[in-house]
């Protein structure tokens, strides 16, 4: 699903416009972007929590030359953690999946 099935999904379900709705969601990933930028994490209860991470330097190694080194800089990174509820249902599923494939 891509953003544009989101809000149709979304509209369906409450009702309200495609454009109010894009225009909440617009928001509400401007407002987890700059909060994680800043270094804040958001947490959505059942869903997960969002938040900024440091990669450290390391060094790297090119498998055509692996004698010679590459150093890959330190960097922040956005990272998600899935909440509890979340990675439940996913794993339901996936047994749900598994289940109904094996018996044909």
């Amino acid at each position: 699903m891509n953003k544009n099935g989101l809000i149709a999904e979304i509209a369906k379900r409450t009702g309200s416009s495609k454009a109010d709705i894009g225009r909440t969601i617009d928001a509400a990933i401007k407002v987890i972007r700059d909060t994680v930028s800043k270094g804040e994490r958001v947490s959505l209860v059942g869903f997960g929590t969002f938040e900024r991470k440091r990669r450290n330097r390391r060094v790297a190694r090119n498998p055509r030359k692996p004698a010679t080194p590459i150093v890959v800089p330190a960097r922040d990174l956005p990272w998600f953690i899935p909440g509890k509820e979340f990675k439940e249902m996913v794993a339901r599923r996936r047994r749900t999946v598994a289940r109904s494939s094996s018996r044909r």
